[in-house]
């Protein structure tokens, strides 16, 4: 039986019995448990990940002040806000807007612009 570089088992000619399923219940654990870290399987890298896109429309937002408006944000996918680096951009043009970004909890953050206006959420990695 040969060990792999990230730990699965490959059956040779000759290993039968005892051994074989053992590391095929290992093979099968180690399958369903793994994260792409580059530690317990192999790194997924940043180029192959698309970002997800969530749309503010004018509506969402709320005068708290003169010249403040609010949005709240809900991230996609019941993941954190910690976990995302999040772009805003003009969904006609895709110019990065420097809006000023609060987080609300983990799963929620506020965006603040003076006027209200259509945005695009990118959450990237």
């Amino acid at each position: 039986m040969q060990t792999l570089s990230k730990g699965y088992k490959l059956p040779q000619t000759g290993d039968f019995g005892t051994d074989w399923f053992p590391a095929l219940e290992d093979d099968i654990q180690q399958l369903n448990d793994h994260a792409h870290n580059g530690i317990d399987s192999e790194l997924i890298s940043s180029l192959y990940v698309t970002a997800q896109i969530s749309s503010i429309l004018i509506a969402a937002f709320t005068n708290i002040s003169p010249g403040v408006e609010r949005a709240t944000v809900t991230v996609p996918g019941g993941q954190l806000v910690n976990n995302f680096a999040i772009t805003l951009k003009d969904p006609t043009t895709k110019e990065v807007l420097y809006l000023r970004l609060e987080k609300l909890n983990a799963t929620q953050f506020y965006v603040y612009a003076s006027e209200p206006l259509d945005v695009e959420v990118y959450f990237g990695i």
